[in-house]
């Protein structure tokens, strides 16, 4: 039974992570299409516009916003258009107040921050991708072990039935072992896909993580290069 319990949690997680996976794939494949022209021309970001940045200086149409919204490319992408704006306001706001020249753009520091923040967003996205990934490494830990105490007991009851009985015959010991061997094999049909299972997924995190980082590396190198300290 709990083996049982075991598989069954296992392939809910690992399939419905498998449409998870899908659905980012798509997601950021619709985002990159979008983020390839707006990166080419930064300035339809710098109206001071919430709605600018969601929808990517108008050139993603409320379909498409529906679509990116589940992109992690796209949050990254938010969190840290966010920040610049919030720092050129600041920048924007000092200048007007004090009659000392500030330099426009975005300072080393700023930069760092900024990065720091979208390394933070990558901790959190990393996050949602590997929730309830923690039931396959159950499944693959703990479908052996279950499948052996299984098979222990079973063998063990065998034993105590011979023993009471005092005859040794192998038709009456055959079903107890066979019996008992079931629990094992039991075990293995719950850890051999979990195994397989969690391979396959995780590869494919990987393949997202990987896609963020080098995504948070490209925005900060373009946002430096377009927000360049001026005096």
């Amino acid at each position: 039974v709990l083996c049982a319990i075991l598989a069954v949690v296992g392939w809910v997680v690992a399939i419905g992570k498998l449409l998870y996976l899908n659905r980012i794939s798509r997601s950021n494949a619709a985002f990159l299409e979008r983020w390839e022209d707006v990166s080419s021309d930064l300035t339809v970001l710098d109206q001071e516009d919430e709605n600018s940045i969601k929808t990517l200086g108008g050139t993603a149409s409320g379909k498409a916003q529906k679509l990116m919204k589940h992109s992690p490319l796209y949050h990254i992408y938010h969190l840290g258009s966010e920040e610049v704006q919030k720092r050129l306001q600041n920048v924007r706001q000092i200048s007007l107040s004090s009659t000392q020249k500030y330099a426009k753009g975005l300072s080393g520091r700023s930069i760092q921050a900024i990065k720091a923040t979208l390394h933070g967003g990558l901790v959190r996205e990393v996050q949602k991708l590997n929730d309830k990934l923690v039931f396959l490494t159950i499944g693959i830990a703990g479908g052996p072990y279950l499948g052996l105490l299984g098979t222990v007991i079973g063998v063990m009851i065998t034993f105590a039935v011979i023993a009471k009985s005092g005859q040794v015959e192998v038709n009456s010991i055959a079903p107890g072992i066979a019996g008992a061997l079931l629990a094992t094999v039991a075990g293995l049909a719950v850890a051999i896909p979990a195994l397989f299972a969690y391979s396959y997924l995780s590869t494919r995190i990987k393949d997202v993580v990987s896609s963020i980082e080098t995504f948070i590396d490209e925005f900060i190198a373009k946002m430096a290069e377009h927000h360049k300290e001026t005096n």
